[in-house]
């Protein structure tokens, strides 16, 4: 048995490491060793025994309690009796340790838990989660990551740990002002101070529905300091459909959104980010999953016409034609993007420099731009003079022509309105229209069925699977005739009778 030394910080700062192998001292405390490896690493240990279930025997238990320089001979010693005391009491040390350490932070918890960072923080969880926090229901991971992004940048540094109690309005209204002053600096477009205010207002409403605050909140009676005013959609025209498609042609992944927005009238996010492995080619169906669809209410099935597979096959082959020869016949990967930026081959970004382009692309086709027009317009550097002369009247050209007025959320509201217009007699009278229901649950908004939903619990998706494919086939052949690309004789479809 290895004698036992009464150790000292000096003798231990003296001992060198061993050249090979682990070297064990033991210090006149029972149980205690301090441990040398070839690495220099000297690390105190504890052997301490508890009873057996039956009281007679003990099980032998060793335990690193710390690392010398940090902790001393009288300190190594003094948790070494710690946890002797402990383990004649039938206590296990190890366990003890760590119930003390969720009880200290607990404790820690307690202690902070009003303060605007800890409750920020729940905050951002309850989101992420798919929990209701502060809003009228659950947001996507994109809104949530949005608005904790505001948070992290404005309002943590300048509440994180005062109490919610502590927060005034008149503070609320500096930190508002400083967002101003903020943007003004970097040269920003304004309008964030309303977003961190609406964000504010949701940790408030978080903090009082989950307890962590009680009393009127600062956030009370302050109102958006711009006057935003919300935009009114459209519906676009036959003629205005038949420019749109005819520019979106030319604008790769782009234009195809675009397209498939006319012909779906889905969200522009759910479609932007729709992945090859979200495609049933089989059934025809592409299948938005459940955290990327705004309602949040599990996964939305998209039926597809033959004018959207037909988009699709052209937007694969283009996909399969880039890959190396050598992946070709591997098929595209299932997590890749069906429309993937041009630039980068990443989700599509920039849509309010994209639109325009589109917008412009109209108005070429306004004003009747010929071929050799358009390539003057494309060429760039050091030009002919009759090439410079060429694309600016062409420019003249474009400019004299009116920009088309739409927003890419009207293609939803022309789906919308189109389906419910439905089909019309020689009088004008409309004889078809497409049930509210259908229209809702194919644009993937929430059924109005009143308190009847609470006792309804059928698979939506299943009941309505055939109508909304029904409903979306006809609206793609009746889209069809409009932008030319197929006859009205083509167009001839009775829709279901049944309700």
């Amino acid at each position: 048995m290895a004698k036992r030394i009464a150790l000292t910080d000096a003798a231990v700062e003296r001992r060198k490491r061993p050249a090979t192998g682990r070297e064990e001292i033991k210090d006149v405390e029972p149980g205690l060793s301090i441990r040398l490896t070839p690495n220099g690493m000297k690390s105190w240990t504890v052997v301490y025994r508890l009873p057996d279930a039956d009281g007679k025997r003990t099980q032998k238990k060793r335990r690193t309690i710390g690392h010398f320089p940090g902790m001393g001979v009288a300190d190594a010693r003094t948790r070494a009796r710690e946890y002797a005391d402990l383990a004649r009491q039938g206590v296990d040390p190890v366990k003890h340790e760590a119930q003390a350490l969720v009880a200290e932070q607990r404790r820690q918890d307690e202690a902070k838990s009003d303060t605007f960072g800890f409750v920020a923080e729940r905050w951002f969880q309850a989101m992420l989660a798919g929990e209701k926090a502060g809003g009228r229901g659950a947001v996507t991971e994109k809104t949530a990551l949005g608005r904790e992004r505001l948070m992290r940048h404005y309002a943590l540094p300048a509440f994180q740990d005062r109490a919610l109690a502590d927060i005034t309005t008149p503070m609320v209204r500096r930190l508002l002002d400083d967002v101003v002053e903020q943007a003004e600096r970097e040269g920003r477009r304004g309008g964030q101070d309303d977003s961190v205010l609406a964000a504010l207002r949701l940790v408030f409403k978080f903090a009082t529905a989950r307890g962590y605050f009680s009393g009127a909140s600062p956030i009370l009676g302050l109102e958006n300091r711009h006057a935003k005013g919300k935009q009114k959609g459209a519906a676009l025209s036959d003629a205005e459909l038949k420019e749109l498609w005819t520019a979106a042609g030319i604008h790769g992944s782009f234009g195809r959104i675009v397209r498939m927005l006319m012909l779906t009238g889905q969200r522009r996010g759910e479609i932007a980010a729709l992945k090859w492995g979200e495609i049933n080619w089989e059934k025809r169906m592409a299948i938005i999953p459940a955290e990327r669809v705004k309602n949040r209410a599990g996964d939305h099935e998209v039926p597809l016409s033959d004018a959207v597979l037909a988009l699709l096959r052209e937007a694969e082959r283009e996909a399969l034609d880039a890959l190396p020869e050598t992946e070709r016949k591997a098929g595209l990967r299932l997590e890749a993007l069906v429309f993937p930026s041009n630039r980068n081959g990443e989700l599509i970004s920039g849509w309010s420099k994209l639109k325009p382009l589109l917008d412009r692309t109209i108005q070429a086709g306004r004003a009747g731009i010929s071929d050799d027009e358009v390539r003057a317009l494309a060429a760039s550097g050091a030009l002919r003079p009759e090439t410079r002369a060429l694309k600016d009247e062409a420019a003249g050209k474009i400019e004299a022509q009116p920009a088309m007025n739409w927003r890419i959320h009207d293609l939803r509201h022309t789906f919308i309105t189109r389906c419910r217009d439905g089909e019309e007699n020689a009088e004008g009278e409309v004889v078809w229209s497409a049930p509210i229901d259908v229209l809702q649950a194919t644009v993937n908004h929430e059924i109005t069925v009143g308190v009847t939903k609470a006792y309804d619990h059928g698979d939506l998706q299943r009941r309505y699977r055939l109508r909304k494919r029904e409903l979306l086939d006809w609206w793609a052949r009746k889209l069809m005739v409009i932008v030319g690309e197929a006859e009205p004789q083509d167009n001839v479809v009775a829709m279901p009778a049944r309700a």
